[in-house]
Order: structure tokens, then sequence, then C-alpha cells
């Protein structure tokens, strides 16, 4: 997304070199209010970190010095990185508004429950208000003159004070629903003042029910700030709001903003694999093979970190690694193992895994959990003083975006990340710092990344510019210094004498850009008679599982350079267990559901087709596997043996109907 102040940034340099010229007088007073007495560039100490001071500042010279004709038609975005603190810059952003503008409405717009229930914690009281002494006196507002209403919270006033309220917070989908007056509450607040509209995780904003939402807004909106940490979206859709400030990884870990990721990796030499019968569960081969034939038999990636073996020797590696992280808290707070799954049946199972074979106490977090769940995931970090805290907790991707909990020290990936967007979010849940009594801020932390190389995540990798860490053993603390980038050397010339200048082009020997890429070959013809073709597909109940594998140690990765290096020992070699990790019915029967939309999205998007096309290719593979696997019978109705005979046998689904030319394009012409 391009940054659309860079054109304003010399301007913007003058305007702040020669005492903010042009502001209204009450913008300039509360600036000096927040202005250092020994720095007049900088933000008086405990208020705001430099780089939210530099956010601050331009939102106030794109608003009161541009104006909306010039920038930020619909709303101005700030990119900051996961744990940069967006929720302060919102605080002085209202503050400000509230002392120098007279606004006196803000409603503040959030994808889901998990963002809502952050945000109120926040705000409820006036809190963030206080804790950054962000009013002055001569405003004439305290904290608590910021009454907070949450819709659809359920606590009293929740739905009855839309006017009343100065700070209106609310998932997205409430904002359609009626309170007590019998109108939406959005309409509710279309009747009332002017407002300013605060749009976090704004990389939400192309869904059709936001762009709706703020469209119907855009007319009441006095300023609309959107705030996110990746404004790239997964198909490509960006913010309609102007970019002016970018914040990203690199620059917070210069500043010891957030902590250092690692990367850990398993380095394997060996892999046994187990063939079974799917039906009937009869073991017909065992074979150890080197990791290097591996990929000629066509496994799955996830299975290197959902079959069993390999799932107990990741969380041995992850566990290893909360070891280290608890030894690093002395006492001060609780680490904690966040856990991505791709599906509930995996969550459920690595949930199991984890309390009744590790013996680890662990809380699960899906789509399906209740408010006492997510609240508990909430309280993670407020647990120092309970007998018996949560040391793990597993989720499927309910947690990727509003969830801040500084404690989460481990993250293992049980999934395999296709979107930048997701990848990002997940790791940013490790990188807010601790910051509780006894924690010096400038203590390095780190937060240790737990991924495989199945899984293929070099390029999430790539996005934190990875660099080697060397010389660290399996129980060995981190060396202070290692945790931080070094600056970069700066780049003078030696010996500018010898430097020569290229000579001009040669038109002569210039290339016309016209080049031969040879035949490529069309795609295929839709198939007509798709549903022959796919009726006519036969499957191997033979499959495949890595029953064990053979570590030879940890290699891990410093985000912030280049390269892998073997760094640790191997995990300890576990003993047995006859420990069996039972998934729910429900979770059995959602996990094939959901395995068979994401089939049906890739197979599309494969095939040359939008994904918007995918429901058709869905419809198309849920009947075939009711006629393949399940006796006809629909998912629900099904026997649960089915029903796992189903899920075992949806790898060569895959690899089977796109393998088969113009059947999926076939389905989405032909279909009916």
């Amino acid at each position: 997304m391009f940054n659309q102040f860079a054109k304003h940034e010399d301007a913007f340099r003058d305007w702040r070199r020669d005492g903010l010229p042009g502001l209204k007088a009450e913008s300039y007073k509360y600036i000096e209010f927040l202005t250092s007495k020994d720095d007049d560039q900088a933000a008086r100490a405990g208020t705001l970190w430099p780089h939210q001071w530099e956010s601050f500042l331009r939102l106030v010279y794109a608003h009161d010095i541009l104006g909306k004709v010039e920038l930020g038609a619909d709303g101005v975005l700030l990119n900051i990185v996961t744990g940069g603190g967006k929720t302060a810059i919102i605080a002085a952003v209202i503050a400000w508004l509230r002392v120098a503008h007279n606004v006196q409405k803000f409603v503040m717009l959030c994808p889901n429950l998990i963002v809502r229930d952050r945000l109120e914690d926040d705000f409820q009281g006036g809190k963030v208000f206080k804790d950054r002494d962000l009013l002055p006196e001569w405003g004439n507002v305290q904290p608590q003159d910021f009454i907070l209403t949450t819709l659809g919270s359920g606590k009293e006033g929740g739905w009855a004070s839309l006017f009343s309220a100065s700070v209106i917070l609310g998932n997205i989908h409430q904002f359609y629903l009626s309170n007590k007056s019998g109108q939406s509450n959005l309409s509710a607040i279309m009747n009332g003042p002017d407002f300013a509209l605060f749009n976090d995780e704004a990389h939400n904003s192309p869904a059709p029910e936001y762009e709706a939402t703020l469209k119907r807004m855009r007319e009441k909106v006095v300023l609309r700030v959107d705030t996110t940490a990746t404004p790239d979206r997964a198909d490509g859709k960006a913010p309609d709001s102007d970019m002016i400030y970018e914040y990203g990884v690199t620059d917070a870990l210069a500043d010891a903003i957030i902590k250092t990721p690692v990367v850990y990796q398993p380095d394997i030499k060996t892999v046994q694999l187990t063939y079974t019968d799917a039906r009937t569960g009869e073991q017909r081969k065992v074979e150890e093979i080197n990791w290097e034939e591996v990929d000629r038999l066509g496994l799955n990636a996830t299975q290197w970190v959902t079959d069993d073996e390999p799932m107990r020797q990741q969380m041995a590696i992850a566990l290893k690694r909360l070891e280290e992280q608890e030894r690093r808290a002395k006492k001060r707070y609780q680490p904690i193992l966040f856990v991505v799954a791709v599906c509930k049946a995996d969550a459920e199972k690595a949930e199991q895994t984890l309390s009744k074979y590790f013996e680890v106490k662990t809380l699960l977090v899906t789509e399906d959990s209740d408010e006492d769940d997510r609240q508990k995931a909430r309280e993670l970090g407020k647990q120092k003083k309970s007998a018996t805290p949560y040391r793990a907790v597993v989720s499927v991707l309910m947690l990727r975006e509003g969830w801040d909990v500084p404690e989460v020290g481990v993250i293992l990936l049980l999934r395999k990340f296709g979107s930048k967007v997701y990848g990002q979010q997940v790791v940013g849940r490790g990188l807010r710092r601790v910051r509780v009594k006894g924690v010096d801020p400038t203590e390095p932390q780190i937060c240790a990344v737990v991924d495989h190389p199945k899984l293929e995540h070099q390029w999430l990798w790539d996005i934190f510019n990875a660099r080697k860490r060397t010389g660290v053993l399996i129980d060995q603390e981190f060396e202070e210094t290692e945790d931080l980038p070094p600056p970069p050397p700066k780049q003078d010339l030696a010996k500018p004498d010898l430097v020569i200048d290229l000579p001009p082009v040669d038109p002569s020997v210039m290339d016309e850009g016209e080049f031969d890429v040879g035949d490529i070959a069309p795609p295929p013809k839709p198939l007509a008679s798709w549903k022959e073709a796919l009726d006519a597909i036969e499957y191997d109940p033979t499959v495949m599982e890595i029953t064990k594998v053979g570590i030879a140690g940890v290699v891990g990765q410093e985000l912030g350079g280049e390269g892998w290096k073997t760094i640790q020992a191997a995990p300890d070699e576990m003993v047995p267990s006859k420990t069996v990790i039972e998934v729910s019915d429900e979770a059995a029967r959602n996990a094939v559901k959901e395995a068979l939309l994401d089939m049906a999205e890739s197979l599309t998007v494969d095939a040359g087709y939008a994904a918007a096309f995918k429901d058709s290719v869905y419809s198309a593979l849920l009947h075939h596997v009711r006629a393949k696997f399940l006796k006809g019978t629909s998912l629900g109705l099904a026997e649960r043996s089915d029903v796992d005979f189903a899920w075992k046998m949806l790898r060569q689904v895959r690899v089977k109907v796109a393998s088969t030319p113009g059947l999926i394009a076939g389905v989405i012409e032909h279909g009916d």
C-alpha cells in the first residue's frame, strides 16, 4: 500500500521546524501540553513513544493544515506493527479533538469480539487517558467524562446510552442490531451529532459489510482514523483510506518496542512411515526413509504437524522454549504457549495432547467457545497469583487479531499459512513486550516461534528479514546484546578516485522489449462431462502416517537478518504413551466440512477462477465425498466411522481431482 503522505514530507518537516504555523490556537496549545520541555520535537515522557508522537503530528497536520480535499477524503491510515501502541495514538487523537475542536462523540469500529473486548478494557473509565496523562487541566474534561458504551456487551446500559455516551464501541455486526428505542444502533448514531470514527484492524474494511457501514457514516464523520498492522489483504484489496505513517517490525526492533522473534525448526534426518487401511485400521507396511526422499511420496505438508508423533515432537520443542521463557520470567509473570491449529478437530487434538500427554494446563478457544473462555483468554496475563495457571492456549485463528496478551512467549504453528495477513497477525500475538512490575523497560525479550520446514513459511520469515542466531545451547539463556539487531554500517567510499563511470548505452544494441517465450500450452477446456469424470475417480484406502521422526537437532533463526543454523540439541526422547487422544463427533464433522471448503477455494483459484466461484465446486466435492465415503448419507447423519474414513481420504481427493484436466472448470462452467 502506497504512503500518501510521502509527497507532503518536506512541507511537514518545514512546518515543524517553523513552529507549527497555521494551527488554530487550541490545537497548538494541546500539542504544547504534550511536548517535552527539553525537546520541542518530542513528546512529554510518559505520554507517547517517539513513533506514536510522529503518528499524532501527521494526523494533526493532515486534518488542520491539509484538510480532506488534499488528504484523507475517506480517512487516514496508520500502519503500525502489532505491539506498537495503536490504542495510545487513538486516545491522544480523541483527547485533542475534544479539547481543541470540541468534538463530543467518538465511534470505534472493530471486526470481532476479541478486538472489542480489548478496546473496552483500555477505555473503560477513561483508563488510557489516565495512564498516559493525555488530558490538560485547562481542557475542562476528566478521564471519567469519556463515558463508554459497548454495543452488545450485555452490561447494564450497553444498549440504551447511545446518545449520552462519549465513546461508542462496537463490533461491526452490532451497529445494525436494534436497541431499546427500536432503531438500529447505526441509525441512532446517525441521528446524533457529528463524530470522529476510529476503524481498528482496518484491513477488514474492504469486506462488503464494512464498506456499507463506512459509506453510510461518511456524511457524519469529522475525521476517520484507520489503524492496522497488516494493510495488505490476501485478496489484494486495501482500505480506501490514505496511509500517512508506517512503523514496521524493523523499526520496532531497533527501538526495542517489541520482542525479538526467534524461529525454531527441527533438523530431521529420517522418517518412519506406517501404511494403514483407512477403513479397517489394518497395518499394511512400515518403512523408514531418509528426509530427502520424503517429497516423492506426496505427503501432505500438514501431516508433519498433525500426525500424532510429529505433533508431539513439535510440542516437545515448543515446551523446551516455554521452559526457557519461564526461567527468564523469574516468577515475575507466567509465559504462555500459544498453539495455532487449522480446524477445530486439530485444535481439540492439540489441547488434549498438551493436557493428557504432557500434563500442561491448557485453554481451548474456538469460534464455539463461550464468553467465560474468551474472558479467560483475555486474562491469561493476569494469572500470576493463581496456584494452577494456564501455561498454554490453543486456538483456530480465533485469537489472531485484537487478542493482546504480552505474556505469550512461545508460538507453535500447527497449520500452513497461505495468507501473508494471517501469518503476520499470528506472529504479532507474541510481539508485544511484557510490561509488569519488576521488568525493566529495556530488558531484552524474545518470542520463540516453533515452525516446521515442510510448512514452507520462509516467505513469512522473509517479511521479518531473518538473521542467524549462533551459539545457543538448549538450556542457555540469550545474551542481552544478541537480541537486538546491530545498526547498519555507514557506507563510505574507501577510494573514491578509483570509481569508474559507466559508458552510455548504445541504442543500436538495446532490447526492443520483444522476446519469445516459446509455445505455452492452453488451459484445458472445461469438461462438460465432469460428473462422469468425478464419479470415475477411484481411491486406495491405504493412507500414510508419520509414526517416527528422527530429529538431529533444532534449527533457529532470529528475525532481523538472513539464514538458518543448527543451534540446539535434539528434544528429549519421549516415553511412548498409551494415552488415546479423541476428537469430538462435532469437531470431526466440522473438520471435514472446513477441509472441503478450503479445498474448493484452492482448486477454484488454481483453475484460474475467482474464489467467489468456489460454492459450486464445494457442492460437487461434498456430493462426491458422500457417495464415495459416507455411503450416500449427509455429513451430519453419517456414521462416525465413515466420517473418520472420509477425513483420512481427503488428501487423495485433493490430488486426484486436481490432476483431472478440465474437471474444476467443468464444474464451474457446466455445473447446475
